[in-house]
């Protein structure tokens, strides 16, 4: 008798130990979401994960990277606009000398030749105006006032540009920082496929045809830069109107390069038929890219 009930309480103490170790000790097959509510909360929390959750090779712990500070953030995010120098610094009296002046350097260069505005406008009516303008802007004195009247351009389009950003958002794109980055981008654009060209043209038996489309992107670019220097100024203080002259401005220019690239089609159509595939390479990689 008393063997029995020592048997018996013998089985009750095991029985409890086991029941403390399996509550101590979770099963790695466990279903969290069908663990007790405690036991859930501590497994789906960060900072203390029981360890027999941590044990279970089928749960998803947080990993930490080894030596990170606790707290510290690894994420590291680059937005390219970030780089730019941002600020509302500019009052509308500095933009309209800034305006001046470039009126005024587009003026000292239709004063070297009167006549240049006249010849680049019948450059841009027909080709055989560009052709007698191409053959007249030979030399130093022959080709100095298109290339003025270029540089210009490249001034008033990158205005442009500051002043769409300085519109749009003009507590941020509004300081003299930002705008010499718009400026120093339209330059680097517009050179860069000027000189990428000009490498085609020595590599390849396209000498010719190139030169010719460079002085009509001259041409053309000219003849844009003379409309570009009303329509900044509107851009700039025509509040009330802004968005329909930056619009109207953005069409005004895709309808040049339209018909610009009309024109310049026919000086490359004899190699169209046979070379459509460096063609089509030429226009992915000269015309769409930079823009």
């Amino acid at each position: 008798m008393r063997q029995q009930r020592f048997s018996w309480v013998l089985f009750f103490w095991a029985w409890a130990i086991g029941l403390t170790a399996q509550q101590a000790v979770l099963n790695p097959f466990d279903i969290v979401a069908r663990l007790p509510e405690n036991v859930r909360v501590s497994a789906l929390s960060v900072a203390d994960v029981p360890p027999g959750l941590a044990a279970n090779p089928f749960n998803v712990v947080p990993h930490q990277i080894p030596g990170a500070a606790q707290g510290m953030s690894t994420r590291l995010s680059f937005e390219p606009l970030e780089v730019l120098p941002t600020g509302d610094m500019l009052s509308d009296s500095a933009v309209f000398w800034v305006l001046i002046l470039l009126l005024a350097f587009l003026s000292f260069a239709i004063t070297t030749k009167r006549s240049i505005v006249a010849k680049a406008w019948r450059g841009f009516l027909n080709d055989n105006a560009l052709s007698i303008a191409q053959k007249e802007a030979t030399g130093l004195i022959g080709s100095a006032p298109y290339y003025l009247l270029y540089s210009s351009f490249l001034l008033n389009a990158g205005m442009f540009i500051f002043l769409i950003a300085r519109h749009f958002n003009p507590r941020t794109f509004n300081n003299i920082g930002f705008m010499l980055v718009c400026l120093l981008i339209a330059g680097v654009l517009f050179l860069s496929k000027y000189i990428l060209l000009t490498i085609l043209g020595s590599l390849y038996p396209v000498a010719t045809e190139v030169r010719r489309y460079n002085f009509l992107i001259l041409i053309f670019n000219c003849v844009l830069g003379l409309f570009l220097v009303p329509f900044n100024f509107l851009i700039a203080f025509a509040r009330d109107f802004g968005d329909f002259m930056v619009f109207w401005t953005l069409a005004l220019a895709g309808i040049f390069y339209l018909y610009r690239s009309v024109r310049a089609t026919a000086i490359g159509s004899k190699f169209l038929s046979g070379n459509l595939f460096h063609f089509l390479l030429y226009l992915c990689v000269v015309e769409i890219a930079p823009h």
